[in-house]
């Protein structure tokens, strides 16, 4: 009967799972217990969800349990741009959307050193869409004043697009060496979901802003990495927490089309030399969609946490983490079918065999401390972290909503009913205004604004 609720559970997971925004596009953390502390939670660990935060901490438990937990974001952003290449001037909002994701979780009683447990979770998640690109309507050069610019329907109404999606299944063990001393690793089995949509230019100047390309990638795949850690407690009310993630790889494969936008009344035979080159045969041109294969490199982290128990039911936590992402230089789409734009045209034919996304990031630390008080059946809680965005100026975009470095404030409440735990969370995380002025190939120049309003709720049961 277990492993059929736990199935249950997992099925569940799986079928339901969304995607939020994050750091980068790490999450903030998982349990809602631990993310009211702001995740200073590597030297406590002492629930299901220290197969996220630190694997040891359950060298220490000895309780089978299932925990399920459900998280509610609700982000704003907002990108004021003074307008260029097609972009009008003016102050845009992403759009707002309720976010959730699930979680579960399951440990194994058992009172010998070994213990066990496997879990189900989304480590990283990203998402944003806007609606800021207009088509042209003014005449190009060369035409009547006021002529009016007719191009080919289907130009997405959303034409700026993120949706990255990571689920871990997680087996985890944890060996209690001594006392006082325990060790533990998990395996992370994962299948990625992502999707992107962009507006860009074309490669020749005269096209740049009456013939916009879109490049929308859709694809999917497995990747496998491990976290591992160390629990030390030297005193009965202190608890120290030493954590690792390996950096590792995704393996995704799918589908990208080009298009580019030309409009109908385009005097294109003026261009390149090519007197014999008609508008008929280039209006609309487009691609067909061509299979990819790429690798979306996740970074590698370090991360320690000290708990510190001032009384036995007040416990305050201080805890830091280091994200390796400068891994992710770039990602290069590998295009299994060569995409040609502009066939036939012998100075402005484009075969594109490979694309390269430029990221460029950067390593970041963040910084969380956290506290809880257990006053009989009930515990309160709160917590705060900051940390820092990977994303340079120069490869900042809408695309991206983790806009610069961030605080968060935390507060949480947790009731214990019997063999029934029930977790609530509150998140308010607010973001550093960023201006970009300098523009480059890959950036978007403007001032960026963001913030997250967010909710959990954990349900645990002990059998």
């Amino acid at each position: 009967m277990k492993l059929i609720r736990t199935s249950l559970m997992l099925i569940l997971i799986i079928s339901s799972s969304s995607l939020l925004m994050g750091a980068g596009f790490a999450l903030s953390g998982v349990g809602s217990r631990a993310i009211s502390m702001g995740g200073a939670f590597r030297g406590m660990s002492d629930d299901a969800s220290s197969m996220y935060w630190n694997p040891a901490g359950m060298g220490f438990m000895n309780e089978t349990a299932i925990s399920v937990g459900g998280s509610f974001f609700y982000p704003k952003t907002q990108w004021d741009y003074e307008g260029a290449n097609g972009f009008s001037a003016g102050e845009y909002e992403s759009q707002k959307k309720l976010r959730a994701f699930p979680s579960v979780f399951m440990t194994e009683e058992n009172e010998a050193r070994w213990k066990w447990g496997f879990s189900v979770f989304v480590p990283y998640g990203l998402g944003a869409t806007w609606d800021a690109y207009e088509l042209p309507t003014a005449g190009m050069p060369g035409q009547p004043l006021g002529t009016t610019l007719v191009y080919s329907d289907g130009f997405p109404e959303e034409e700026m697009m993120s949706s990255i999606a990571i689920i871990d299944a997680h087996p985890t063990i944890a060996y209690k060496l001594l006392d006082n001393l325990s060790v533990g690793a998990g395996v992370s089995l994962m299948y990625g979901m992502i999707d992107i949509l962009k507006v860009v230019p074309h490669s020749n100047a005269a096209l740049a802003y009456y013939a916009p390309t879109t490049f929308d990638l859709s694809g999917s795949g497995i990747g496998i990495g491990a976290n591992m850690g160390i629990m030390y407690k030297p005193l009965p009310q202190l608890s120290i927490g030493l954590t690792g993630k390996l950096p590792s790889k995704l393996s995704l494969k799918g589908e990208a089309e080009v298009k580019l936008w030309l409009n109908q009344f385009a005097n294109y035979s003026t261009w390149g030399n090519n007197p014999a080159f008609l508008t008929p045969a280039i209006y609309g041109s487009t691609s067909d969609p061509s299979d990819i294969e790429s690798e979306l490199p996740l970074p590698g982290e370090i991360g320690g946490g000290i708990t510190f128990k001032i009384m036995p039911q007040w416990a305050v936590n201080l805890d830091y983490n280091y994200q390796m992402w400068s891994s992710l230089d770039h990602v290069t789409v590998e295009m299994k079918d060569p995409v040609v734009i502009l066939q036939g045209h012998p100075t402005m034919e484009v075969t594109l065999t490979e694309r390269d996304l430029n990221f460029d990031w950067k390593d970041t630390s963040r910084i969380s401390v956290g506290t809880e008080y257990k006053y009989r059946c009930s515990s309160f809680r709160g917590g705060f972290f900051w940390e820092e965005s990977p994303i340079p100026d120069e490869t900042m975009s809408p695309t991206f909503p983790d806009i610069n470095n961030k605080m968060s404030f935390n507060l949480g409440y947790g009731r214990s009913m019997g063999d029934w735990t029930v977790e609530l969370n509150g998140q308010y995380v607010t973001f550093e205004e960023r201006t970009i002025a300098t523009p480059t190939a890959d950036n978007m120049t403007g001032t960026y604004n963001s913030n997250v309003v967010s909710g959990n709720l954990g349900i645990s049961y002990r059998f």
